[in-house]
């Protein structure tokens, strides 16, 4: 079974380029535009790996990493 990467990152052009990168070496890939809906995505999708911007205009990824390694759920995902 593939592993799933979750994307979080406002630049689409940036997200599309990764996506395709990963999808080649045979990851599964979800992609979030922002810190709001990455946070919703890494809930729903339980990702392996999570590649997460640190400057987004609704939530930075700090506050992102905050959010996930306070939930029990998410914590033990590698943040990159």
């Amino acid at each position: 079974m593939a592993k799933k990467i979750l994307i979080v990152d406002d630049d689409p052009d940036l997200v599309e380029a990764v996506t395709m990168i990963l999808e080649s070496k045979n990851y599964n890939v979800a992609a979030a535009y922002g810190g709001v809906e990455g946070l919703q995505k890494a809930k729903t999708e339980k990702p392996d790996l999570i590649v997460l911007d640190v400057m987004m205009p609704d939530k930075d990824g700090y506050a992102v990493c905050r959010e996930l390694k306070a939930d029990p759920k998410l914590s033990k995902i590698p943040i990159l």
